[in-house]
């Protein structure tokens, strides 16, 4: 075995880093909003007469392995799109720190 094979063995698989995604999902604009609409008559009837009007949404932590941003961020991208949020009435966006 050559000093180049040993060094190679040694170095084993590359490490993930843990990242932590904040996510947003939210009803589309054009969407109507009945949870929304009943919080902002409660918010009226409270007292908080400013509010002009409120749309409700979703939040959700996502603590995962990845060997880059990139592929992490290519991960919570998918997870958005195939079951955190439904793209056909519903938008989403998300943050991601290294954890």
């Amino acid at each position: 075995m050559s000093k180049r094979e040993a060094k190679v063995k040694k170095e084993g698989p590359p490490t993930a880093t843990t990242f932590l995604a904040r996510v947003f999902v939210s009803l589309k604009p054009t969407v109507n909003d009945p949870e929304g609409i009943t919080i902002g008559g409660a918010l009226a009837s409270l007292g908080f007469d400013g509010v002009r009007g409120v749309r409700s949404g979703r939040y959700f932590q996502v603590t995962l392995e990845a060997s880059n941003e990139n592929a992490a961020m290519a991960q919570v991208d998918q997870m958005c799109s195939r079951l955190l949020a439904n793209p056909v009435i519903e938008t989403y966006s998300f943050e991601l720190v290294e954890a």
